[in-house]
């Protein structure tokens, strides 16, 4: 029984939690917690983004994943082949974008409990989730599923496989962590501060030489490059697109300017744990000699998972000012999971049932106030977008086709205009129509000539979008039966309507 014990039970739901903590052993207390996880946030996203549409981050994920690939224009393919995936199963709706989040994040908590079942025992095990639910990346960054919230999932179940690799050097488990591996660089190319952490790693761990002269890297390397090999070949047919988006959204800053966003993303990143560090130091009150012996432990087994944390935090410092790349401390979101491990992991640091419960009762606290202010956070949305933008990306993708139905006698199945509106249409629109946003066909290689013409399109601006409406009318230059049709949009809250917005659809019908 753990210290403090019968008196956690006299805390409001202490007896709960405390039973909660009782069944962290038989595994039933993380299954409790990922379902609660699961359920509340999104929830919340529902509540939150009920007055708006989708963000344009998911929106495109949509997009893209309506034509599975080896590769896109902006980026590695796993998070639009797991919104393919994830659109066989679950129908197309706003709840169904937050449900995949979410679940995603669930994953990444369960991988980063499975490690940490490998190296702390009792209510510690428990405790590295609820801290890592004090971060803002699970419930919050994580709500939106794109290209570096996938990596909320994929980089834990990596280390777990390397980690149980590099352990047992067994050929399965070889063969799994260079699958994840590639996995989490098909998620995003940041990912290799990931494999160079695992490469870091290795070579700090005494036991170094008996890995480096099994079979166990060099499977890992064989299936990562099988794994790697169609996007290679994507890659090296339809050009470096991915890397030149990167360099032309991030990249072309100077040395000083990329190591003055280096200091600021080391501020940002540290910014983001200080509350789960606070409540670390709160709950176990570690000495200076406990805590030393987290950071730097003399089990070489866990000074590798401090080597694990530290190397894909810093060697984007090192790197990001010799390519000119300026860093954000967003990147970070998917990299400090092993942090409440590594804090916890230490023999000397005790925590008490009392302490435990306390933390828990904490969390359970601050996430009621923050599902309480949902209605008050959904209102705001729906102020500030109500002008303009997501507000009215549903009714207009409805109204369009609804138009184009009446018109052209057929399903909508190519529309450009605005970007944001185009890609809204795709998810909005019951036809699911392709977008090309502003027109563009070298970034949608499945839009060709011969579709324009042979199916038609429709473009989506508002009324005020002058170079979306010159565009538009350029592109249907020459084309025959051309129908423009101008209509006034108004969306409603709580029984109050917002803003009118104004906007224009211009509808080429298919050619015979």
């Amino acid at each position: 029984m753990s210290v403090g014990y019968l008196p956690s039970r006299r805390l409001p739901f202490g007896a709960a939690v405390a039973a909660w903590y009782d069944h962290e052993s038989g595994g039933r207390a993380v299954w409790i917690f990922l379902a609660l996880f699961v359920a509340v946030w999104t929830s919340f996203q529902l509540i939150v983004y009920s007055a708006v549409g989708l963000d344009d981050d998911l929106a495109e994920v949509f997009v893209w994943s309506q034509h599975p690939s080896a590769g896109y224009q902006k980026h590695p393919p796993l998070t639009a082949l797991v919104a393919w995936t994830w659109f066989k199963v679950f129908p197309v709706r706003e709840w169904s974008f937050y449900l995949l989040a979410m679940v995603n994040a669930a994953v990444a908590l369960f991988a980063v409990y499975l490690i940490a079942r490998r190296y702390i025992k009792g209510d510690k095990r428990l405790l590295v989730l609820l801290l890592l639910l004090l971060t803002p990346f699970y419930q919050f960054h994580g709500q939106r599923f794109n290209n570096n919230a996938v990596l909320l999932s994929t980089w834990p179940i990596a280390t777990y496989c390397f980690l149980r690799a590099f352990r047992s050097r067994g050929l399965a488990w070889s063969a799994v962590a260079g699958v994840m591996a590639a996995l989490a660089m098909l998620g995003k190319y940041y990912s290799i501060y990931l494999v160079a952490g695992f490469a870091v790693a290795a070579l700090w761990h005494p036991r170094r030489w008996d890995y480096l002269r099994s079979a166990s890297p060099w499977v890992s390397s064989l299936c990562g490059l099988a794994v790697l090999s169609p996007h290679l070949y994507w890659l090296a047919t339809m050009g470096p697109e991915p890397f030149r988006y990167a360099l032309a959204a991030h990249g072309g800053t100077s040395v000083w300017g990329a190591t003055g966003a280096a200091l600021e993303y080391a501020a940002g990143a540290l910014g983001y744990v200080l509350v789960p560090f606070a409540a670390y130091l709160a709950a176990v009150r570690p000495n200076r000699r406990q805590l030393a012996a987290a950071l730097w432990p003399d089990d070489p087994d866990r000074r590798m998972l401090v080597v694990l944390l530290a190397a894909p935090l810093l060697l984007p410092m090192l790197t990001a000012p010799i390519i000119g790349v300026k860093l954000t401390s967003l990147w970070t979101m998917s990299a400090w999971f092993l942090l409440p491990i590594v804090l916890l992991g230490a023999p000397e640091i005790t925590l008490t049932r009392v302490a435990a419960v306390r933390v828990a009762l904490g969390l359970m606290a601050l996430t009621a106030v923050i599902l309480a202010a949902a209605p008050a956070v959904a209102w705001k949305n729906y102020l500030q977008e109500s002008g303009h933008g997501r507000a009215y990306y549903r009714i207009a993708s409805e109204e369009l086709t609804r138009s184009w139905r009446m018109i052209m006698r057929r399903p909508l199945r190519i529309v450009s205009g605005d970007p944001a509106l185009a890609q809204a249409a795709s998810v909005y629109s019951p036809d699911h129509p392709d977008s090309a946003p502003d027109f563009a066909t070298s970034s949608r290689p499945w839009i060709t000539r011969d579709r324009w013409a042979r199916e038609g399109w429709a473009a989506l601006c508002f009324a005020h979008e002058h170079g979306c409406l010159d565009a538009a009318k350029r592109f249907s230059a020459g084309r025959a039966g051309v129908v423009r049709i101008r209509k006034t949009l108004a969306v409603s809250f709580f029984g109050l309507s917002g803003t009118l917005a104004k906007v224009v659809f211009i509808m080429a019908p298919p050619r015979q």
